[in-house]
């Protein structure tokens, strides 16, 4: 009964925890598009900003947006942008798009962009190794429950069986005697 009241609350908190993976994965991702078009010469902001969009899944909506009032005002679009979004990764990176546009040069504004990369890499590699072993733990208990369960279905509980049974014919033996 109190397994199928929470059961709803589990599944928020897990597709909670799934989405703030995706959207990690998904700055990852942004991270390396970035890395890769900042060495190209002639990049601007709106490039990247369409390859970003490109390959967008959760944050396509506020990157299209951006991306529509781009003409309208760079910095006012990028602020709106950054006003929508919550995840301060990419919070981060729209705060370096915004130092590109007014004319630093795109190698300056995303110079911490490598080691802030290989940290969220040394982060995710900690993470994934806890998951393994505790997915491991998990394999361990499962493949060892069945020889529990035979243990003590098959040999524990008829012994305590035959031992309650036989004590109980001796309490009987010895009620009979004493009436006697």
């Amino acid at each position: 009964m109190i397994v199928a009241y929470m059961m709803p609350r589990w599944m928020l908190f897990f597709q909670v925890k799934m989405r703030q993976l995706e959207m990690e994965d998904e700055v990852m991702q942004f991270q390396t598009i970035i890395l890769m078009l900042m060495r190209i010469e002639r990049v601007n902001v709106e490039i990247i900003l369409e390859w970003l969009e490109r390959y967008a899944n959760i944050f396509k909506a506020p990157i299209t947006k951006c991306l529509n009032n781009y003409e309208a005002g760079a910095w006012e679009a990028l602020e709106e942008m950054k006003e929508e979004v919550s995840y301060m990764q990419l919070i981060r990176i729209i705060e370096s798009l915004q130092a590109a546009v007014e004319k630093i040069p795109i190698k300056e504004a995303f110079d911490e962009l490598d080691s802030e990369r290989e940290y969220y890499q040394a982060k995710r590699k900690e993470t994934n190794d806890r998951l393994i072993s505790r997915k491991g733990m998990i394999g361990k208990f499962i493949g060892f429950a069945p020889m529990v369960s035979m243990f003590v279905l098959y040999l524990i509980l008829p012994l305590v069986f035959i031992g309650l049974t036989s004590m109980s014919n001796s309490f009987k033996s010895l009620n009979s005697m004493m009436k006697k």
